[in-house]
């Protein structure tokens, strides 16, 4: 007796993919001796479909990591330097998400006023994504960040030529005030004179006038006294600086100075770098950390 012939199921391994196949396949089993000329090309398109994917190295793979997703909620909470962390945790999983140091550069550079690390992190960008579409941007990003880089020391062109500016702005500043002093001071001494010239008795022919006795001349003194001018009332005291609250640190910005900094040297073991500049804001009303003025004295709470 002739064995019948071994049926093998080929619609269970691609029943997932494809369940029509799976059935055309499954009626085509109940006749086993007739061939099957288009099973390969079946077999062909379910492997075509599954290596349709995202491909490897793609924006799109960069944001289904987990922890870049996590990073992308934490920019929006405004929660930067925790944004950093799950980016580098990201890069530690799988280096080929390339798309984290694009963004650990931008943070550095837009949000963080640190633009040696956003100059590294693009570098790595690039070097991972030569062919990038985003490539002229972040070249862009690298020059401007070499020129925030450049205005942050000293001696430079650049650096130079805006403190001159600065200064003589001040000294046209103060020349004004000067000259308003002065005006004001002419116009004191103006009206102390008139008042003293009106207090003053008329000038009178002298007299040859007998001698007479101690007591008579005082009690002649007495009877004959004129008021005295009154003094100029002297200027007000300078009000007290501000007293720092206990506990409270001063800091004299210099060159290169960020409240980014500031809280790394003053709050090294700080959970919320956010917070801690939002204090230091507080301490100091009218503070701009966009334009830290070198030589200012801030409190750091």
């Amino acid at each position: 007796m002739t064995p019948k012939p071994k049926i093998i199921n080929h619609a269970f391994p691609i029943a997932k993919a494809n369940p029509w196949l799976a059935e055309f396949l499954l009626a085509d089993q109940h006749n086993p001796m007739k061939p099957f000329p288009f099973l390969p090309i079946l077999l062909t398109g379910v492997l075509l479909s599954s290596c349709s994917q995202t491909p490897p190295g793609s924006d799109a793979e960069d944001e289904r990591n987990p922890f870049f997703r996590q990073a992308t909620k934490d920019i929006a909470d405004l929660n930067y330097p925790a944004a950093i962390k799950q980016f580098e945790k990201a890069l530690a999983v799988n280096p080929n998400v390339a798309k984290a140091y694009l963004q650990i550069g931008l943070l550095y550079g837009d949000k963080l006023g640190d633009p040696i690390s956003a100059i590294y992190f693009y570098q790595k960008y690039l070097e991972a994504r030569p062919n990038a579409a985003e490539r002229e941007e972040v070249v862009a990003s690298i020059e401007k960040a070499k020129i925030d880089f450049a205005l942050s020391l000293t001696n430079t062109g650049i650096q130079n030529a805006a403190e001159i500016a600065r200064i003589s702005k001040e000294n046209v500043d103060l020349k004004q005030q000067v000259t308003q002093l002065q005006g004001a001071l002419a116009a004191k001494e103006a009206q102390v004179s008139q008042v003293a010239g009106a207090a003053a008795p008329p000038k009178a022919t002298p007299a040859v006038v007998p001698a007479t006795p101690p007591a008579a001349e005082k009690a002649s003194r007495a009877e004959t006294n004129m008021p005295s001018v009154p003094a100029a009332t002297p200027p007000p005291a300078p009000a007290e600086a501000a007293v720092p609250p206990a506990g409270a640190k001063q800091h004299t910005i210099s060159k290169g100075d960020t409240l980014w900094k500031l809280v790394k040297q003053y709050y090294p073991a700080s959970l919320d770098f956010n917070e801690d500049i939002a204090k230091i804001k507080a301490a100091n009303p009218g503070l701009d950390d966009r334009n830290l003025k070198i030589g200012t004295v801030i409190v750091i709470p």
